[in-house]
């Protein structure tokens, strides 16, 4: 794993540097960990137990050796190229980035999150449960039903971001962070655009323009189809019986005089 990084490590960090507009200098250092506890560092808050990674505020990048590579979503190609971006972003000055922000650059540049929620942003957007930008941040940091939602928001707002206004407009917000702005007012400056717009737009992209209940019926169409068409075949049993029941009634019937 080493030499796999060794070869692919620069690599990814130019293209990362050059997609962002953020000069980076100097050597990274990489090192690569048995299990979470050679992950932590003293005095740092603990990291979660379902962390694959971490890039520290130094730009230093931790690898866990027994979650990097298990599965195709923790692969090393998207791992590195996911702890690439944070390695950059470190080079960028000013205050840090909302983690929402962050994270959502992180994942839309590495392809995929590292987890996937067990529900649907969509679902959570039809029942009114999807989380406000402003409050996910604090869920990267609790149990993996949490952390994998607030991933995904993060990379399906950057997404929409960056379809919206593209890379120029990206490049322009950063180096208006790099130079001291906070957060919205570089957003504002870069996009000509109110953060809280935004998202406001963001939320309505998501959120489908059907009732809550239809929209799960949809979603699961084969479900869907299945139960009602076992709810045909019972309610046409039950006619049948109903029916069945009255012949029979009249046939034991005694004759009219």
């Amino acid at each position: 794993m080493a030499i796999r990084v060794r070869d692919s490590f620069a690599r990814q960090r130019l293209h990362a540097s050059r997609w962002l507009g953020i000069d980076v200098e100097g050597r990274a250092r990489i090192r690569i960990v048995r299990n979470r506890a050679g992950i932590q560092r003293p005095g740092a808050a603990p990291v979660p137990k379902w962390a694959v990674a971490a890039c520290w505020a130094d730009g230093e990048i931790d690898l866990r050796l027994d979650r990097v590579d298990r599965t195709p979503r923790t692969s090393l190609r998207l791992v590195l190229a996911h702890e690439t971006v944070h390695h950059v972003l470190t080079y960028l000055g000013g205050v840090r980035l909302p983690r929402w922000f962050e994270e959502g650059l992180c994942v839309f540049h590495a392809g995929a999150p590292y987890f996937e929620p067990d529900t649907r942003l969509e679902r959570l957007a039809a029942a009114g449960d999807l989380p406000a930008l402003s409050r996910v941040d604090a869920d990267f940091e609790k149990d993996l039903s949490h952390a994998s939602v607030a991933y995904k928001v993060g990379e399906s707002a950057v997404t929409y971001f960056i379809a919206t206004y593209g890379n120029a407009d990206l490049r322009a917000l950063l180096r208006a962070v790099g130079g001291g702005a906070s957060f919205p007012d570089a957003f504002r400056e870069a996009t000509g655009a109110d953060l809280d717009e935004f998202e406001t737009r963001w939320r309505r992209s998501v959120t489908p323009r059907l009732p809550y209940l239809l929209y799960v019926l949809l979603e699961n169409i084969d479900l869907t189809l299945m139960f009602f068409g076992a709810l045909v075949v019972v309610l046409g049993y039950v006619r049948w019986r109903m029916r069945r029941e009255r012949a029979l009634r009249s046939l034991s019937s005694p004759p009219v005089r």
